[in-house]
Formats: C-alpha cells, structure tokens, sequence
C-alpha cells in the first residue's frame, strides 16, 4: 500500500471555459425573439459561476435577439441590466402598428370588388361549380364549416383575388421597431457599440439578393477561408444594424444601411459560428433557444405545437448546417495540417430543457412573467451545462 506521500501528484485538468490567449472563447447567440431572455440567464451564470467565462468573452457573433443580447454583452451591460432591458420591452408595447398597411389593403379590397360585377361568365360558371361542390362537401351550417367552405373556395376558385389583394398592398411590413431602438439606444447609451475589446458579429441578410451580411467590428483573420469580402467591417457597430438582424421579416420593417435594405439574419444563419471563427475564437459555445423535448414519433398535438415545431425545424436546421460545416472545417484542419486552417474547440450547444415556458407564442410573448421564467430557465440550463461538464461536440456525436 503506497504511502500518501509517496503518491503521484494528481494531474488538475485546466478548465474548459478558463480565460487563454493562446485559445480565446467565443459566445454564439442564436435568434429566437422573447426567447432571447433565456440567454440573459445563461449569460448570468457563464458570467457569475466560478465555473463560467471568469470575464467578457473575446468574440461575440449574434443573430436577432442574439445580435442584440451580444450588443449588450458588449457594450458592458451586466445581465442584471440586460434582463431590465428585456423587462421595458414588456412594460409597454416594443412596436407600433403600420397603419399603412391597413390603408392600402383597405384600398386594394375596394377596388377588387368594384370589378367583381365584371368577371367573366366562364369565371362564373366554374366558381359555381365549385362552390357547389363545396357545399355538398362542407356543413356550411355550422359556423365551422362555413369557415372551412370560404378558406377552400378562396384557395381554389378565387386564388387570383387574393394574389391580387397581396400585390395591392404597398408596404412589407405590419410592425414598426422604433420604440426598440430608442430603448436600445437607452440601454447602450448611445448610437453604437463603443466597446472595442470584444469582437462583434451581427449577421443580417440583403432583402435584394438573398445574401447574408456579416458586419463585424473587427477585420477578419487573413485566412484565405475567412476571406474578408465575405464581412462588412464597421469599427462602431450602429444600432441601425443591430435592429436590421432582428428586423423579423413582414413582422418588422426593415432596415436601410448605405442603400441596401436588411433583414433578420435568422433567415440564413440563426447560429453563426463562422464569423467566431473568423474573429478569432478558437473556442465556440453556442446558445440556442430551441428545445429538444419529445419523441420522434410522437403526433403534433395542437396547431400551436405545430407552429412551434415548424419554427423549431427552421432554427434547428439552421445551427446543424453551421455545426457540420464547423466540424467538416475542424477534420479538415487536422488532416492537411495547414498553418493557416486551425481547428476550433466547439462546446456542445446550451439550451432549453423541454418546458411548458417554450411554447407556440413564446417566440413573440413580451409578457414580464414570461420572460422572466425563460430567464430562469436560461439560468438552469446553464447550471446544469456547467454541472456536466462543458462537452466537446464532435462529427462522432449527432445533434
């Protein structure tokens, strides 16, 4: 039996999430509307938890609300103000309605039906047909069937109305996000993000040709695969762009930047890993907002739970492409052993546990007790990430 003294030292593994130039972190936040309130939370413990960031990670690449709990973050806000944040968007209403677009659809459904006495009798007699057959399909007698006999007729016999209707109306969008921006413009105190030392990322897309927009305020790594025409570089990261990540598309108006109208990044690239990369980090988390509850064959329960899952289905696709494409990077980095090509060290995801707080309207419940849950909640995960252990994600491992 060995002495105590006579033992081997025990060898102390370095923590994961420890500061290290030679390896600096990088926080991914994804989009997710109120739901970024849960990543106020998660920060709070990666921030506070001995265990944690012990400080301001080096590289921030954010997306939607992502893009603006990252602007936050950056503009050194501690989590506690961030939730306030958050908490002032609930207090009063963070948008206001477009009446533009309720005038001109009132117009467009005018004049639709001041040529409605001048169809065509071909047209006539089809549409007759069809609702004929409608009725006899339909208990137009109920309230139910008599809404489901119209969204059919409409659908089918009267499509051309409806292209017609949506063509007329002369605006994208049904919210404006003012009131967002001056509170953002309260939170940060100020037009931009002044804080140079943390390398930020906010992802949009080009409403004209589709393209993603990566603005960052510090140039790329000279990597020929991290080439610098694929980013935007702005030394001070305006709120105009913050708002353009999150600008929802027909939810919210978008935004104009030197002539070119932007839209909410989560469109394209909810979780953006590559411009981490690019800025730096060689070590990733990622903080998603979509859950991962349920079985595979389980039925969709409520058209809610529908919604919600195609919402899911969207996000979650979304971090998988940049997650394989990171992975796909990091095996090819080892194999060629290029200087230039390092690999990078990517945690797996931090997210929601399944929970009644994560439902079909919580992407867009701005409700004080609600946000407050998915803060909690944020809080938890978090927890119970650290508790774990940080695990190291990998091409073995299947999301």
């Amino acid at each position: 039996m060995n002495h105590p003294s006579n033992r081997p030292p025990r060898m102390h593994r370095p923590r994961p999430l420890a500061p290290d130039p030679d390896s600096p972190l990088g926080l991914v936040l994804s989009g997710g509307g109120a739901r970024g309130a849960f990543q106020v939370g998660v920060w709070k413990v990666l921030l506070e938890d001995p265990r944690g960031f012990g400080g301001l990670p080096l590289v921030i690449s954010g997306t939607s609300a992502g893009a603006l709990n990252g602007a936050l973050i950056a503009a050194g806000l501690h989590p506690d103000e961030m939730l306030e944040f958050w908490l002032d968007l609930a207090a009063r209403p963070p948008v206001i309605a477009n009446e533009a677009f309720f005038s001109t659809l009132e117009r467009a459904l005018v004049k639709i039906l001041a040529v409605e006495p001048v169809r065509g009798v071909r047209r006539r007699i089809r549409e007759v047909s069809i609702l004929s057959a409608l009725v006899r399909k339909h208990r137009w007698y109920k309230s139910s069937g008599l809404f489901a006999l119209i969204l059919e007729f409409v659908m089918t016999a009267r499509f051309d109305s409806l292209s017609a209707l949506l063509n007329s109306i002369s605006t994208s969008y049904l919210f404006d996000t003012r009131p967002v921006r001056e509170r953002l413009a309260r939170a940060i105190r100020g037009t931009h993000v002044g804080n140079k030392r943390v390398r930020l990322a906010i992802n949009t897309v080009d409403i004209g040709t589709g393209s993603v927009v990566r603005i960052v305020n510090h140039r790329p790594s000279k990597s020929p695969r991290s080439s610098a025409r694929h980013y935007r570089y702005e030394p001070d990261i305006t709120l105009d762009m913050i708002m353009a990540s999150a600008s929802i598309p027909i939810l919210f108006n978008p935004v104009q930047i030197d002539g070119r109208y932007l839209w909410d990044g989560g469109l394209l690239v909810n979780s953006p890993m590559a411009p981490a990369v690019a800025l730096g980090a060689s070590r990733i988390v990622p903080v998603l907002v979509t859950t991962r509850g349920g079985n595979h064959g389980d039925p969709v329960p409520t058209f809610g739970a529908a919604i919600e899952r195609l919402a899911d289905a969207f996000l979650e696709n979304a971090y998988n492409i940049d997650r394989k494409l990171l992975l796909a990077r990091n095996a090819l980095a080892e194999g060629t052993g290029e200087p230039d090509l390092r690999a990078v060290e990517l945690f797996q995801a931090i997210r929601p546990r399944s929970s009644s707080v994560f439902d079909a309207g919580s992407y867009l419940l701005f409700e004080p007790e609600a946000l407050k849950a998915m803060y909690r909640a944020g809080m938890d995960a978090a927890r119970a990430w650290l508790d774990r252990g940080p695990g190291v994600d990998s091409r073995e491992r299947e999301e």
